[in-house]
């Protein structure tokens, strides 16, 4: 593995049917339709593409921006194949000679831009075990990668600045996605913390505040807990604005993420969801079914109706397969995902870019 995929973060994909299906051919000759096309017929009534991708604006936004990335892309290696034939014939060489080149030029990796890196990511665990040549190797690479990727980068923007590079099919804009809260949604007003109840009102109260954050998440994710420190920082800051809301999205390859759901919802219906949640999310390698029996000791429940609860979840694994559907509708496919007023931000977000949708939205609100 290389040291770029060791470093790299990334939000981890759902392997979801209804996501695949969405991503079929059918689906994306769907999205390029008129909003005014007939998609189909039931009992002779007409259903529109417009009321087709309203009931779906997620998963079809999905499949547009990815049907603008490979036309993006297209564009791209496009441009680049001109611009390499061209200095090629600026040179008089080859057109595999100038770009190699080029690319060699751009591509220089000196022993200080080494050490600085090694110095960065000593302590990366996957790193730190190689052998000192190994990882020089390595680092070497990775930045001598990224130069590249860089020196493309620059090449395509002056291309976009001179207008020899134009893409004139139209990007998609995300919607603001309209999301009703229900009864069975887990609700907080304040932060997580032993000893209080984050579920009490704190200066406003259900769709009374300004602000409502939903958030698509699922307890063996590791960006899910990478994000907590973030979603405190929001409730701290924000308090007496934001109601924070979380729903259950279990990734089929994460084995013990939905009986660890299970077991947090059981404990809310004693009204001690977070405290479960926050005891998960402290000992998130610790799932096993013994490990959430302690848990539900600490978070204080009463243990023989908890059994009872997760032994027969059956009503709770209704509620999480709703949270699933709902959640792919709008197009969630990994996790986490948060919707702050209907407006997606996925993945580890940063509490800045909490902060940035936040005021855009408090501001929009006088």
């Amino acid at each position: 593995m290389t040291l770029k995929r060791l470093i790299q973060f990334r939000m981890v994909p759902a392997a979801a049917a209804g996501f695949l299906f969405f991503t079929s051919g059918f689906a994306a000759t769907l999205a390029m339709g008129s909003d005014n096309d007939a998609a189909f017929k039931v009992a002779g009534k007409v259903v529109t593409m417009k009321e087709v991708k309203k009931a779906n604006e997620g998963e079809f936004f999905e499949l547009e921006k990815r049907r603008y990335g490979l036309i993006e892309q297209a564009a791209r290696e496009k441009y680049l194949e001109h611009y390499w034939q061209k200095l090629a014939k600026d040179s008089g060489k080859s057109v595999a000679a100038a770009k190699s080149d080029y690319m060699e030029k751009n591509g220089k990796v000196s022993d200080v831009e080494v050490k600085a890196t090694l110095d960065q990511f000593k302590d990366h665990p996957q790193l730190s075990k190689m052998p000192k040549p190994e990882q020089e190797k390595q680092v070497k690479e990775y930045l001598k990668s990224r130069k590249g990727e860089e020196s493309l980068e620059k090449i395509l923007d002056a291309a976009r600045k001179s207008k020899d590079l134009v893409i004139l099919a139209t990007a998609p804009k995300e919607p603001v996605f309209n999301i009703a809260i229900n009864s069975t949604d887990k609700v907080r007003y304040a932060v997580i913390k032993d000893g209080t109840d984050p579920t009490v009102a704190v200066g406003c109260s259900g769709n009374d505040c300004a602000i409502t954050i939903v958030e698509y998440s699922e307890f063996q994710c590791p960006f899910c807990k990478r994000t907590l420190p973030a979603a405190e920082q929001v409730m701290a800051e924000y308090k007496g604005k934001v109601r924070w809301v979380v729903r259950d999205f279990p990734l089929s390859f994460h084995d013990r993420a939905k009986p660890a759901a299970i077991a947090a919802s059981c404990a809310g219906q004693q009204n001690k969801y977070w405290q479960m949640y926050k005891a998960i999310f402290d000992n998130q390698q610790k799932l096993a079914d013994a490990d959430l029996e302690s848990h539900a000791k600490t978070a204080g429940v009463d243990l023989k109706r908890w059994k009872s609860c997760v032994k027969e979840p059956k009503g709770l694994e209704e509620e999480i397969d709703a949270n699933m559907k709902s959640g792919m509708a709008f197009g969630v496919n990994g996790t986490p995902a948060f919707f702050v007023n209907g407006r997606r931000l996925s993945g580890a977000v940063a509490f800045n870019e909490f902060r940035r949708v936040i005021e855009d939205e408090l501001n929009t609100k006088k």
